[in-house]
């Protein structure tokens, strides 16, 4: 197999779940929202992280894309620490610095609640959530994954356990003057 089609392989098999995940969100059938009919990963050809995308290891990420929770606040020069500063703004209850994490019309999808499109609608949202006194001080939050998608868009995967409920989210980021932001967001209660 040339390097173009592995490339263009992984780069399939790693928006093609995406994709399923999203569609799946708008119609009735959430079978793999829940996880039951998720596609493998392709691990048999091993590739470098420039020739995929996928950002260099740091010493708390290993090259499978598991990594620890930092806690640290960073420029959001990388779209990893992009999804850092959002679970940051998150965990400080700060309603304005989490809405400066997504892009002005930015789709978020909780779950449990309402499609929120739009800077407006996020704020809405957050607001609502930190107002019915979700206690996200506790959370962890580990970022499973990130890759890139080319140079103006990316993706991250990450778990979130808050009390004794787990959570799964998806982000889908973009490079706008300069940082990463996030565009789209999901998450759903792991099982």
């Amino acid at each position: 197999m040339s390097k173009i089609s592995e490339r263009r392989a992984l780069l399939l098999a790693a928006i093609v779940p995406v994709v399923l995940v999203a569609g799946c969100s708008a119609g009735s059938n959430t079978q793999a929202m829940k996880g039951e009919a998720s596609p493998a990963t392709p691990t048999e050809t091993m590739m470098t992280p420039t020739e995929t995308g996928m950002e260099s290891p740091t010493t708390t990420e290993t090259m499978t894309g598991t990594a620890t929770p930092t806690g640290t606040m960073t420029a959001a020069t990388q779209p990893r620490a992009a999804v850092q500063n959002y679970f940051d703004a998150l965990k400080s209850g700060n309603v304005d610095a989490v809405v400066k994490t997504f892009t002005s019309d930015a789709v978020v999808a909780f779950d449990g609640q309402a499609t929120a499109t739009g800077a407006q609608a996020v704020r809405s949202l957050y607001e609502k959530l930190l107002k019915d006194g979700a206690d996200l001080k506790g959370a962890t939050h580990t970022i499973d994954e990130t890759r890139n998608a080319g140079t103006q868009d990316a993706f991250a995967r990450s778990t979130s356990k808050q009390g004794d409920t787990t959570y799964r989210e998806l982000f889908m980021l973009s490079h706008q003057g300069g940082q990463w932001l996030i565009s789209r967001f999901m998450n759903n209660q792991g099982t």
